[in-house]
């Protein structure tokens, strides 16, 4: 028993300091992380001093644009030994070419091109921590880059493409699981730095709304019941810095969707499904006329409805049973339930008056014609 317990004890302290030094490693990766960051910054910073006082050397930009073409022809057609081509691939190779001719022509006229020709090749081969260091390289050291906007949009492109959130929605899905689900073939969450640097600076048109909407969609698909409320509240930054953007109908329709997502089915509570429904109801509001919105529109609310059908009709009929049969009535009813059978009725007339061709409003006509003759004194007790 002794030994038991003593080992308990030495098990628990391996724990602790297991703890502990989880803990500070996080802290040193933190503290080195912010070191290099600072020292990227101090070298940015010393590039585009050296730059502006760097005098224009017309040999020197026509090497520079020499070893932009070789990096093209290496990447469209290879160059080398099969060997390395098969070792380091033509993009590869070509993107490490391009970034040796920014360290010999860094601060020629066609600088801003080389660091673009390589993120190019960052995002032909799907890396998309080297795209972000790419594009916080062409941000940082060449600020007044005039294709800077096109080098974001390739980006964001490319972060768009492989979080594929468009395949993640099935409104017809009867089981409130199946109506969002990860596709499967791809990771998101190697995008997340890239988004938010895009969301921060990109331009407010185009690039900085479908960044954000992006990083509220990689909350939603997660399957932490944490990220769900951190989407929402993505949803509603959104919505306070882009009022006027196009895709404000689809933040607040998404931001319904993270409250349908939460919903578990008849047996459980309907909250969410009032939360998403005045959600639609918002979204409504943003249709101006577009067939495809009002269609989108008229899937959820359908979605919606059915799912309220189908939860008031399980009450209802939860109701109905409590006194039936009628000696076992006593066994099957609860002490505080006064009057069941109004309780059904309710229920009942609800899923009827909201829509009453449904399959949903059938089975209730049919609890309606069960129940006995309504008690018009409903404080009565049985």
């Amino acid at each position: 028993m002794l030994r038991t317990l003593l080992a308990l004890v030495l098990v628990s302290l391996v724990a602790a300091q297991d703890g502990k030094t989880r803990s500070a490693d996080a802290m040193d990766d933190a503290e080195s992380s912010q070191r290099k960051n600072e020292q990227y910054m101090r070298d940015a910073a010393e590039y585009r001093l050296a730059k502006a006082t760097h005098q224009a050397d017309p040999a020197e930009d026509a090497l520079a644009l020499a070893v932009l073409a070789e990096a093209k022809l290496i990447r469209h057609e290879g160059s080398g030994s099969w060997y390395f081509l098969w070792l380091d691939g033509k993009v590869s190779r070509a993107r490490r070419f391009a970034n040796a001719g920014f360290k010999d022509y860094g601060y020629s006229a066609h600088a801003g091109k080389l660091i673009h020709f390589c993120l190019d090749c960052r995002i032909e081969d799907g890396q998309a921590s080297g795209v972000l260091e790419e594009l916080e390289r062409l941000w940082l050291y060449l600020p007044d880059y005039p294709d800077i906007s096109t080098a974001m949009m390739s980006a964001l492109e490319m972060a768009e493409k492989k979080l594929a959130f468009e395949k993640s929605i099935d409104l017809e899905a009867d089981d409130p699981r199946d109506v969002v689900h990860i596709d499967g073939h791809t990771l998101v969450s190697d995008i997340d730095g890239l988004l938010r640097f895009l969301s921060k600076n990109g331009d407010r048109e185009r690039v900085a709304p479908r960044a954000s909407i992006a990083l509220a969609r990689i909350l939603l698909l997660s399957g932490d019941k944490n990220d769900t409320w951190k989407a929402r509240r993505a949803y509603e930054e959104f919505l306070e810095r882009f009022p006027d953007s196009p895709m404000a109908f689809d933040a607040v329709l998404e931001q319904a969707l993270s409250h349908l997502k939460t919903y578990k089915g008849s047996d459980y509570d309907v909250g969410s499904l009032f939360e998403a429904k005045d959600l639609v109801d918002i979204a409504e509001l943003e249709v101006g006329g577009d067939p495809a919105r009002a269609a989108l529109v008229t899937a959820y609310r359908r979605r919606i409805t059915a799912w309220l059908q189908d939860r008031d009709l399980s009450v209802a009929a939860w109701y109905a049973d409590r006194t039936r049969p009628g000696f076992l009535a006593w066994l099957k009813r609860p002490t505080q339930l006064t009057k069941p059978d109004t309780s059904s009725r309710i229920y009942a007339r609800a899923v009827i008056a909201r829509d009453r061709v449904s399959d949903q409003a059938k089975n209730a006509e049919e609890i309606l014609q069960l129940l006995p003759e309504e008690d018009l004194l409903l404080n009565e007790k049985r």
